[in-house]
């Protein structure tokens, strides 16, 4: 796994997303009733706190007696241990109450956090979203800015009610008046659907966004199962076009090779053709390409000279 990446928790998914979340960053979970935004949320917490880590979990719409039954009801009744223990914070508040654009949330996080640098949910982000003027969106990003620097998020968001029945999919994100400003201040976007046909691609996982990071494009299959959570059922085929390949590194070293007679300029496009290498997934051979970006550089580089 890289270094500074937090794992998810989530069965399959960090293989598609460059080997998980990037250390404090927002990452939002987006989609309508029922398709498992809380259960993702849940999942990613406790994967946390069975590996020693601290948990802050704000929910606007359930009391941390729902949160441990339904915990209890998935088979994760072990978590009330570690709220027993003090690792895992639930904060309940009513969303009512917290008044934009107040930044009395991430107030409330510092004051209420279990520890440094802990794993943070806030599950339903819906409050906060409906606001969409320039100053409640600057507003929204303050609080984003101080939420990653107290640890790495997780915002869950609602599908809003006027949508929940179009079929458009993620790409109606981009036009919705109420959602796109915390879509797009995140680094992460997860949209998942449940389209209730009872096939296997009845629930879906698409990674919409992963700012710095190599993901999967497709559409993968999930489901939610007891004791488990969600677990993705990407093909091995999917889970491939993710990965890097090192078949074409001989057409990379040879680039580098030729960026030596370029002075500075060439030392810093072998950086970039390095990093290149390292996130190239494609099976198609980069040939065309390293030499398109090799003839350009070297022409601006004989200009200067």
């Amino acid at each position: 796994m890289k270094t500074g990446r937090i794992l998810t928790g989530i069965y399959g998914l960090d293989k598609l997303m460059d080997g998980g979340f990037r250390e404090n960053t927002i990452n939002s979970i987006y989609g309508g009733p029922g398709v498992g935004k809380t259960t993702f949320a849940l999942q990613y917490s406790l994967f946390g706190l069975d590996r020693g880590e601290k948990v802050i979990f704000v929910s606007f719409e359930m009391s941390e007696r729902q949160i441990l039954r339904d915990c209890k009801d998935i088979g994760w009744g072990a978590i009330k241990d570690y709220v027993e223990e003090g690792d895992l914070k639930i904060v309940h508040i009513f969303g009512e109450d917290l008044e934009f654009p107040s930044l009395d949330i991430t107030e409330i996080i510092k004051k209420s956090s279990p520890g440094p640098n802990p794993r943070i949910v806030i599950d339903p982000f819906t409050y906060p979203t409906f606001y969409s003027d320039k100053e409640k969106r600057k507003s929204l990003s303050t609080i984003f800015q101080d939420l990653r620097a107290l640890g790495t998020s997780v915002v869950v968001l609602e599908e809003p009610a006027d949508s929940a029945t179009n079929c458009g999919g993620p790409g109606d994100i981009h036009t919705n008046r109420l959602l796109s400003t915390p879509l797009y201040l995140s680094d992460t976007v997860l949209f998942l659907q449940n389209l209730g046909f009872g096939e296997m691609y009845d629930r879906t996982i698409r990674i919409m966004k992963h700012r710095g990071s190599k993901h999967g494009e497709g559409i993968y299959p999930y489901s939610i199962e007891s004791g488990l959570g969600i677990v993705l059922r990407a093909s091995k085929k999917q889970i491939d076009r993710v990965m890097s390949k090192t078949k074409f590194d001989d057409r990379f070293v040879q680039a580098i090779e030729k960026t030596k007679t370029m002075g500075k300029p060439g030392e810093k496009l072998a950086v970039k053709i390095e990093s290149l290498r390292k996130n190239w997934v494609l099976d198609e051979d980069p040939q065309q390409i390293l030499d398109l970006v090799l003839e350009e550089e070297k022409k601006s580089y004989e200009n200067k000279s």
